[in-house]
């Protein structure tokens, strides 16, 4: 994320792969082909972006919490450095820029192809 400063450059960078991925393995080279490639970038991007979303909810801390307590507690080499009550929660790892930055390529991405299938089917 530090490489690429603005989430605009990173939409034309993924514009870029789309376009190189398109013309590498793409069977004709017409509108249909490309709209499909976007498709799948963006589905990548919305995909990642809304497990990063759940996880970010909290959804997974307890069962999280649950299991590092039942871990501690039946093994048998027990690590008496590493404290489960201190150790970070799914929820608490995940930061809010990480997850905007790929709910905005999805939505952005996923939109772009939108607006191609419309001109594609006029």
């Amino acid at each position: 994320m530090s490489i690429v400063r603005s989430k605009w450059t990173s939409v034309i960078l993924n514009l870029f792969l789309c376009t190189i991925f398109f013309w590498i393995w793409a069977p004709a080279n017409n509108l249909l082909y490309f709209i499909n490639f976007l498709f799948y970038f963006s589905c990548f991007y919305l995909f990642t972006g809304l497990v990063l979303w759940v996880v970010r909810g909290g959804l997974f801390d307890g069962v999280t919490f649950g299991m590092r307590r039942f871990v501690s507690e039946m093994s048998r080499n027990k690590d008496y450095l590493d404290d489960w009550k201190d150790r970070p929660l799914p929820s608490k790892t995940i930061q809010r820029s990480f997850l905007s930055f790929f709910l905005f390529q999805g939505v952005l991405l996923a939109l772009f192809s939108i607006i191609l299938l419309i001109v594609y089917y006029r």
